[in-house]
């Protein structure tokens, strides 16, 4: 019976383990995504591009062009505004490129072929040290594990009109606890034990 209760609280506190670690895997984002890195269709399309994305330390950028047709040039933030050359921080010139983002902060890019610059082909990115967590999403009218599924009320109750809204949510995070507790229960029940 011991053995048991150890097994269950072992797997429970791994199952709790795995459902609130937050981790982030590196990425490799490719600048201007399908598009790729050419002289845009209008002059703030890499700008609305890079909007989208987080860009944390240990990322990198992928410029997908064909060498001799492209450069990338990594510059300071005024070169970056004036298309200038006065401080270039890096070259990129055999296509497709990839710049690995190693520090915090801002970063600015751009193409150093004839007036492309001048045309909206740069990118500014900021950087940072982590990731922020992911958005809690579930579904919380139904869980299903296996062939037991555990319903919850879609419907205001009593308490929601007179408690916080926080403690009228706390049902989207209870369900699924009580979803893994009774998963544990079902493979101790499964195993014989």
């Amino acid at each position: 019976m011991a053995q048991s209760h150890f097994l269950l609280f072992l797997l429970l506190g791994s199952l709790c383990a795995l459902l609130l670690r937050v981790s982030y895997a590196h990425k490799d984002h490719v600048v201007g995504g399908g598009f790729g890195w050419k002289i845009p269709p209008n002059a703030t399309f890499y700008k609305e591009w890079a909007a989208t994305k987080t860009f944390v330390v240990g990322d990198k950028l992928v410029f997908l062009y064909r060498t001799s047709a492209e450069n990338v040039l990594e510059v300071s933030a005024q070169d970056y505004e004036d298309c200038g050359n006065g401080d270039i921080i890096e070259i990129y010139y055999r296509g497709p490129s990839t710049v690995q983002l190693s520090t915090p902060g801002r970063h600015f890019f751009y193409s150093g072929i004839g007036l492309h610059c001048e045309a909206g082909q740069k990118l500014a990115v900021n950087v940072v040290t982590t990731a922020p967590p992911p958005p809690f999403v579930a579904d919380d009218s139904l869980y299903s594990i296996g062939g037991l599924e555990i319903f919850t009320s879609p419907e205001p109750s009593p308490l929601r009109a007179t408690a916080s809204a926080s403690l009228a949510d706390t049902r989207r995070y209870v369900a699924p606890a009580v979803a893994a507790a009774l998963f544990g229960g079902y493979l101790l029940e499964e195993l014989g034990m």
